[in-house]
C-alpha cells in the first residue's frame, strides 16, 4: 500500500504543531516551583521541529527558496539530555547534582547547525549530497542511545528508592518515561532505516510514530507531579540534621517538633543484624496494633513516625534483614487481611475491587499484582 507525500506531510505538520503548542504550553507552565516543566517544554519544541526539512522538501519549498537548505533545527545532540534532566528534576533524587554535561554536545551541534546553514548555496547542497548527513545522523543516534541508557537507568535508580519509602507507586514509578525512551529510540531506528530504503509506506509510520510520541509525552508530562525524596522531608520536619549522609558519624536533633526526644543519638542506617531485627520487630508491631497498612498513601516517614525510628534505619532493616522494599512489606500486610475478608462471611458482599480498597490498594491493578505475587493466584480463584 503506498500513500501519498501529501498525507505524509500533513501528519508531520500535524506533529510539529502539536508539538510546538505543547511545548509552549509548558514552557508558560513553567514557574520556580515547577522547574521541570522548562526542561520537558525545550524538549518538546526541539523534538517535534525534526521533520520540517522533510515538510518543505515535500512541498516543493526548498526548490523555490534554495537558501532554506540545511536549516539549523536538527538537534539530534541536544533533544535528549534535555528529558534526561527533565527526568532527574523530578524524580526523587532531585536533590542532587544535574547531569548538565551531557547538553555541551547539543550546544556545539547548535552552534555548528548556525555556521552551515549561513555557508553559500552551493557548499550547502555539496553537503546535503555527500555522506555528511548520514554520519551526522548516526552519530547523533548513538549519542541519543547512550543518553536514554541513562536516563533509564536513573529511572530504575528511581523505582527502587520509590519501593523503599511510599507504599502506593503507581503515580511515583516514572514507567511511563521508560517507555517513552524505548519507543524514541525505536523512532530513530525506523528513521535510520528510511534513508537506506526510501519506502513511502515506512515513512509513513515513521511519521505516525513521531505524532504519537509528541502528544504522549506531552499529556504524561503536563499531568506528571515531582516526586520529593521523604528522607529529605523528614530531616526538614524535625530539623537540625548534620552529615545525614555520613556512614560513621551520628546526628543529633535538637528541638524537633514530634514526639522525640529533645536530643537523640540517631545512627546512620548501617546497622549490626541485632539493630536490625529490634527495629522490624517495632515496626511490625506497631503496624500489627495500628492496622497502619490499612492507609492507602502510607509512607515510610508515616511509620516512622509512629516507632521514633529515622526511616532510612527502617528501609536499611527491611532491604538486608528480610530482603524486601518498604512497599512490598506493607504489601504482605495487606495481602494477609484481604485473604481474611475473602473467605469471612461478612465481606462476602464485598466485590474484589471493594476488598483491595478496603486493605489499601489504590487500584485492582496493583491489588491483583500483590495478591499473585505472595499467593500465586488471584483474589478471585482464592475466594472461590
Amino acid at each position: 500500500m503506498e500513500f501519498s507525500y501529501n498525507i505524509i506531510s500533513l501528519i508531520d505538520i500535524l506533529g510539529v504543531v502539536q508539538g510546538l503548542l505543547f511545548g509552549i504550553m509548558l514552557l508558560f507552565m513553567h514557574s520556580k516551583k515547577n522547574k521541570p516543566t522548562l526542561f520537558l517544554g525545550l524538549f518538546i519544541l526541539l523534538f517535534s521541529l525534526e521533520p520540517i526539512p522533510n515538510v518543505l522538501e515535500d512541498m516543493g519549498v526548498l526548490l523555490q527558496y534554495p537558501i532554506l537548505e540545511l536549516p539549523p533545527i536538527h538537534f539530534h545532540f541536544l533533544a535528549y539530555p534535555l528529558f534526561y534532566i527533565y527526568i532527574q528534576k523530578i524524580s526523587v533524587f532531585n536533590e542532587k547534582k544535574l547531569s548538565y554535561w551531557t547538553l555541551i554536545p547539543g550546544v556545539v551541534e547548535t552552534i555548528g547547525g548556525l555556521i552551515i546553514f549561513l555557508l553559500p548555496i552551493a557548499t550547502k547542497l555539496q553537503l546535503k549530497e555527500s555522506s555528511f548527513a548520514l554520519v551526522y545522523f548516526v552519530l547523533g543516534l548513538c549519542y541519543s542511545i547512550f543518553i536514554g541508557i541513562l536516563t533509564i537507568r536513573w529511572i530504575m535508580l528511581h523505582q527502587k528508592e520509590v519501593d523503599n519509602q511510599f507504599s502506593e507507586t503507581v503515580h511515583k514509578n516514572l514507567n511511563w518515561s521508560k517507555l517513552f525512551v524505548f519507543g524514541s529510540i525505536f523512532f530513530q531506528i525506523l528513521f535510520l532505516i528510511h534513508l537506506f530504503i526510501d519506502n513511502h509506506t515506512l515513512y509513513f509510520f515513521v511519521t505516525l510514530v513521531n505524532v504519537i510520541l509528541i502528544y504522549w509525552v506531552s499529556f504524561k508530562g503536563i499531568t506528571q507531579e515531582n516526586i520529593v525524596s521523604l528522607y529529605l522531608f523528614f530531616h526538614n520536619k524535625i530539623g537540625g540534621y548534620h552529615n545525614a549522609e555520613s556512614e560513621n558519624k551520628t546526628i543529633e536533633i535538637s528541638n524537633p517538633p514530634l514526639e522525640l526526644p529533645a536530643v537523640e543519638k540517631v545512627k546512620t542506617p548501617f546497622m549490626t543484624a541485632e539493630e536490625m531485627k529490634e527495629v522490624i520487630e517495632m515496626v511490625t508491631r506497631k503496624i500489627k496494633r495500628n492496622e497502619s497498612f490499612l492507609k492507602s498513601n502510607l509512607t515510610i516517614v508515616d511509620i516512622a513516625e509512629e516507632t521514633n525510628i529515622h526511616p532510612k534505619r527502617i528501609s536499611h532493616a527491611l532491604n538486608n534483614q528480610l530482603g524486601v522494599n518498604f512497599n512490598g512489606f506493607i504489601n504482605k500486610f495487606r495481602v494477609n487481611k484481604a485473604k481474611a475478608l475473602l473467605v469471612d462471611e461478612k465481606s462476602k458482599n464485598l466485590s474484589i475491587e471493594g476488598i483491595g480498597m478496603e486493605v489499601g490498594f489504590n487500584t485492582k491493578a496493583t491489588f491483583y499484582a500483590a495478591f499473585k505475587k505472595y499467593e500465586g493466584c488471584t483474589p478471585a480463584k482464592y475466594r472461590s
